[in-house]
């Protein structure tokens, strides 16, 4: 049975659960501050995703007019392969299509193949490259979109969400 998630809008009390999520799944990790300065910055978005009370996941994109850029995507690296990136992601697409965007960006590493995977299957492409964008662990940097069609509707309601 799949695990039943909870997604929302981060607090200030998520912060340092987001930011111990976030130096375990990259390697250039965002501070703490830098995460106070989304939850203030009014075209970004901080959301996280919990169960049972636990935060398992948190995501954060800006909305910049007609266009989204996903920043970051993190799962619980004890709770990866349930479904919960494919669900954010998701969500993230629904809410850039219902904001009116046209198209989402992304940045990913190119060695990072279940998150190129992932993106791939949400509909997304690959526009550009990035030699030697990322330090730790050094790799390149693939430049991904997904496009919006006018008046698309986006599966919001994936099974497991509240």
């Amino acid at each position: 049975m799949s695990p039943s998630w909870i997604h929302r809008a981060a607090t200030v009390a998520d912060l340092p659960a987001i930011a111990a999520l976030d130096a375990d799944s990259f390697g250039n990790p965002w501070s703490l501050e830098v995460y106070r300065q989304e939850l203030v910055r009014p075209f970004a978005r901080l959301w996280v995703a919990e169960a049972d009370g636990r935060l398992e996941g948190s995501s954060c994109i800006w909305i910049l007019g007609d266009e989204a850029h996903l920043l970051r995507i993190a799962t619980d690296a004890q709770r990866r392969r349930r479904g919960l990136g494919r669900a954010m992601l998701g969500r993230i697409l629904a809410h850039a299509s219902a904001t009116g965007c046209r198209r989402i960006l992304l940045e990913v590493a190119a060695g990072n193949a279940p998150a190129v995977h992932l993106y791939e299957a949400a509909g997304f492409v690959q526009i550009g490259r990035r030699e030697r964008y990322y330090a730790a662990p050094p790799d390149d940097a693939l430049v991904m979109e997904r496009t919006f069609v006018p008046g698309e509707g986006h599966a919001s309601g994936f099974a497991g969400w509240s």
